[in-house]
């Protein structure tokens, strides 16, 4: 265990007129950081997390710090402390502003920020794996709990310091394990959401060809997001919860030592195309990028394209591919309009689709 993330909150407010250099200077000539809780939440848990040998060397330690004047203070002068102090020195220091973490916006605070704070820690992971732990001390409270998930999902070890204890102690794993397939089987409409901090139900229809059926989505799925009702209709975003749902995830399927092969199909490229004669548009669409339709029909696990339709939308040359339940839904854009397609492939399994999804845009991006 080499590297730490802590979250950074505000139990050295009580010093606002000091800046960050004041207050490095200020902690660093203090003594006892286990004992004195003149350090602060975060100095006193990494004190005790050291004392203890909870990480093995102090090679990196990360500061996720608040969107706000406070919290970059704070972290800052954190992150001066941990570079300097003799005890408690580590080799790297990255302080990290938490976008949108900012409880004076509640809105952006809900949709952004939240979500924000599991990104960090999910980017953070990808550097270091199994050599990680968090200590989710400090920090609103919502923070803290988005680390612990996520910790949790991860099998991250997760330290906290209660006020009146001694020391950090470790928040036991629940027993529980991520539903990979379930994720897989809903990874178009969670990774949609996951993109947009908002979205309405229509755009979503118009923008990705994907009906939402909300009331029929399976109830874990619900769970995961939050859907508002304003005066243009319903508004969805995933929750925060359900971003620590989808990183997690994520993660977990790249590190699953699952066989994924896809059988090559057996239909003829020539045949492959679904198209109606009378969608003169899309017909068109089609005929002026024949040389793209020709490269996803070539792809030889692709066993059929369907095209749905055609609009005149444009607002950048793109590719967009995504799973929805068996179906690979996409869109390619051009000056001349959007073409909407639907994709059949040769996979039998979530783990298979999500690989024909990765590879399609491979070859065709």
């Amino acid at each position: 265990m080499n590297a730490l993330i802590t979250t950074v909150g505000a139990s050295l407010n009580r010093l606002k007129n000091l800046t960050s250099e004041q207050l490095a200077v200020y902690l660093l000539n203090l003594s006892d950081p286990i004992k004195n809780r003149d350090f602060g939440a975060e100095i006193c848990s990494i004190a005790s997390i050291v004392s203890r040998s909870l990480i093995s060397e102090r090679e990196y330690l990360y500061l996720l710090a608040s969107d706000t004047e406070d919290g970059r203070r704070i972290g800052e002068a954190l992150r001066i402390f941990f570079e300097k102090s003799p005890e408690l020195s580590f080799k790297t220091v990255i302080l990290r502003i938490v976008s949108d973490l900012n409880d004076a916006r509640p809105k952006e605070f809900q949709n952004k920020g939240l979500r924000n704070v599991v990104k960090e820690i999910a980017e953070i992971y990808k550097h270091h794996i199994d050599h990680m732990a968090i200590n989710a001390t400090g920090g609103f409270k919502a923070q803290i709990a988005l680390s612990q998930a996520f910790g949790m999902a991860m099998k991250v070890p997760v330290y906290y310091r209660f006020e009146t204890f001694d020391g950090v102690i470790e928040i036991p794993p629940m027993p529980i394990s991520l539903d990979v397939e379930l994720w897989l089987e809903n990874k178009g409409l969670l990774d949609t959401l996951e993109m947009n901090s908002v979205i309405n139900e229509r755009d979503l229809e118009v923008e990705y060809d994907y009906r939402v059926n909300f009331s029929a989505l399976p109830p874990e799925i619900k769970l995961l997001i939050d859907r508002e009702q304003d005066s243009v209709g319903y508004m969805l975003s995933l929750s925060p919860m359900g971003e620590v749902f989808v990183q997690a995830c994520r993660l977990s399927l790249d590190k699953m030592d699952v066989d994924v092969s896809l059988k090559e199909s057996t239909v003829a490229p020539d045949r492959k195309l679904k198209k109606s004669s009378k969608e003169a548009h899309s017909n068109k669409q089609i005929s002026d990028n024949q040389s793209f339709v020709n490269k996803l029909l070539a792809i030889p696990f692709v066993e059929e394209v369907g095209v749905r339709g055609s609009s005149q939308l444009f607002e950048r040359n793109e590719f967009v591919c995504k799973q929805f339940g068996e179906i690979i839904k996409a869109r390619y854009s051009t000056r001349g309009g959007t073409l909407y397609m639907e994709i059949r492939t040769t996979a039998r399994n979530p783990y298979e689709l999500e690989k024909a999804v990765e590879e399609i845009q491979r070859q065709l991006i």
